[in-house]
């Protein structure tokens, strides 16, 4: 863990230095203070002023002691779940998948509601549902407590209608400029928006399989393939927020040249396909995912790439294994493969990833802010 963002010592950081503490202890899910001095490189000092002003804020609480080694056993500090809660939806283009979040990260509550394709209006309905039914009857609803809802969703929702089957009018209504305006008109607190593969990509990296990491690609098998990408420790967003969106990838399958998003999809799998029509699928979305990532790799020189999303874990075993197994023979000579890592936060990655978001807006640091020009 000695790679998570670096602190500094100098005055006037102290918000930015106790939002690096925080994102140190959720992400190593637990620490001393001296080793959050290490991994953070803030002097020893700060570390521990930092630690009891959030300790005493409710932010963090003294989970017990670690023994072993020399000295006094070390206090070990962890996120007090506690002291808040998030809503994360997921608007998909076959369902609607919300959860909710604890300050730590534990899931609460979910639900996932199957549309043939969703409009706003049933979306704010399921939002609004859920909310009366897990929160409404509580205080958890106050100010204090309750930190907003996270939206995640494709940015080109309506696109690709000959794939999903659906009509101008249907699509039409996910391309308005006021969609966001929208769906914030019809819920009374906070919203954070964000792609649907950049949110599924922060769940990997603050509580998934990329807890450990720095450099990933997040790929999410879906209706459509999605994905993330994370560099240096961060999501990676691009110009439009549509960084690592992996579905108009070209790729080269059975000889000819098309989008990843014909061979990896789950619209292109009958769900009541047979044994031998899933594997033919399975084969094929192996062969398409593999060019992607030669692609991506060689560009980026990723540490690992995390297959996760809606499919059964048998499933997601064999495409990892597939990818393991094509790298291990058929990686260019000047290829450092990276590690192929199976997620384990299923169709769930992205509704996550939006509970995030509040969290992440509030309490990540942000290097980006320090340097802007006022």
């Amino acid at each position: 863990m000695d790679t998570i963002r670096r602190g500094t010592n100098a005055g006037g950081m102290r918000r930015y230095n106790e939002r690096l503490i925080l994102s140190a202890v959720r992400r190593m899910n637990g620490a001393s203070k001296a080793e959050l001095a290490r991994v953070t490189a803030l002097s020893p000092q700060a570390v521990v002023r930092i630690v009891d002003e959030l300790d005493g804020e409710g932010l963090l609480f003294q989970a017990g002691k670690r023994t072993g080694g020399m000295g006094q056993p070390a206090t070990i500090y962890r996120i007090n779940g506690k002291r808040g809660y998030t809503v994360g939806v997921e608007v998909g283009r076959g369902d609607t998948t919300i959860a909710l979040l604890d300050f730590g990260g534990a899931r609460k509550a979910v639900c996932r509601h199957a549309d043939s394709f969703p409009s706003i209006d049933t979306v704010l309905r399921h939002v609004n549902a859920f909310i009366d039914e897990h929160l409404a009857a509580t205080i958890l609803l106050s100010n204090e407590a309750f930190m907003g809802i996270g939206i995640a969703m494709p940015w080109f929702l309506g696109e690709w209608r000959d794939e999903l089957g659906i009509s101008i009018d249907q699509a039409d209504e996910w391309r308005r400029a006021d969609v966001a305006d929208r769906l914030q008109s019809g819920l009374a607190w906070p919203a954070f928006f964000e792609n649907d593969g950049n949110a599924a990509a922060l769940a990997q990296l603050l509580c998934g399989a990329g807890i450990d990491l720095q450099d990933f690609l997040a790929v999410n098998i879906g209706t459509f393939v999605g994905g993330g990408l994370v560099l240096g420790g961060r999501v990676h967003q691009g110009r439009h927020g549509n960084a690592g969106a992996l579905a108009s990838m070209p790729v080269c399958a059975a000889g000819k040249s098309d989008y990843l998003i014909h061979h990896a999809s789950l619209y292109a799998l009958n769900q009541d396909a047979v044994a031998d029509e899933r594997s033919e699928w399975t084969r094929q979305c192996v062969e398409a995912l593999a060019f992607a990532v030669t692609s991506a790799n060689s560009l980026l020189d990723l540490e690992a790439v995390i297959i996760d999303g809606a499919l059964s874990s048998t499933c997601l075993d064999a495409i990892a294994t597939g990818l393991r197994d094509h790298f291990s023979t058929n990686a260019p000579p000047d290829f450092f493969a990276p590690e192929i890592r199976r997620g384990g936060l299923g169709n769930l990655a992205a509704a996550v990833g939006a509970a995030l978001l509040p969290l992440h807006a509030s309490f990540t640091p942000d290097l980006a802010s320090l340097f802007k020009k006022s």
